[in-house]
């Protein structure tokens, strides 16, 4: 069997016009785990990225990984990109408040405030995840599995047995990938997602046919670093 490695990007930039980059700590978070990587004797035959920008500046520092360094390049699959928070919260929000005025109170600080957004953007995923009519505009929670198993598929098949490989996501993706391998609710998936933390590494084991996990959201190259508030979530 061979040997997938899926890590979630390092810290974006929460608060910023452009979220869809990585911070300062971000950068630190992907030198850490490019370093633990390479004194841990890891290397990957193929690495993989979805094409956001916070997923591309995570996977760069892992180049040094590939074992054909000559023509080490980060294959690009979309498939892998994050679902649209902004437009499921948009999907959702007037429901939301209706439901529960109080809801009101976080909207100012969803840019902000990350407990806020948390709150919101768990029951508007809870909402989008149930809906049974699409909305024009929006992917289905339903696309976005597919898309995703898509990718998975694309990247097994490319890959042939006993390799292994490295593919950089999001949380989103990484969570239908483990809802995938786990048969978890919807429900259980979004719980699970929001566990999982800045710059993680989980492992699954392949073949053409099956996909195990073996590890989930480990963070020792941050951990070992010492570094205060080097683990985050968001």
């Amino acid at each position: 069997m061979g040997d997938l490695y899926v890590i979630r990007h390092a810290q974006a930039s929460f608060g910023r016009d452009d979220y869809d980059q990585l911070s300062e700590l971000g950068f630190r978070q992907t030198d850490l785990l490019g370093a633990y990587l390479r004194k841990a004797g890891i290397r990957f035959s193929a690495l993989y990225s979805g094409s956001l920008r916070r997923q591309m500046e995570t996977a760069t520092p892992l180049l040094s990984c590939l074992t054909e360094t000559l023509s080490a390049e980060i294959a690009i699959l979309p498939e892998f990109n994050e679902y649209d928070s902004s437009a499921v919260i948009q999907s959702q929000i007037q429901y939301l408040v209706r439901e529960d005025p109080s809801l009101e109170e976080d909207l100012p600080r969803l840019q902000t405030d990350r407990r806020a957004l948390q709150r919101i953007l768990d029951l508007s995923l809870s909402r989008w995840m149930s809906a049974t009519e699409a909305v024009a505009g929006l992917e289905t929670w339903s696309a976005f599995n597919q898309r995703v198993q898509e990718g998975i598929v694309r990247i097994l098949s490319e890959s042939g047995s006993g390799k292994t490989v490295a593919l950089v996501t999001s949380g989103g993706p990484l969570s239908a990938i483990l809802k995938k391998a786990l048969s978890l609710s919807n429900t259980e998936t979004v719980q699970l997602s929001w566990q999982i933390r800045n710059a993680s590494v989980t492992t699954f084991k392949y073949n053409r046919d099956r996909l195990t996990l073996s590890s989930f959201n480990n963070v020792a190259h941050l951990e070992l670093s010492g570094e205060p508030g080097v683990i985050t979530y968001r």
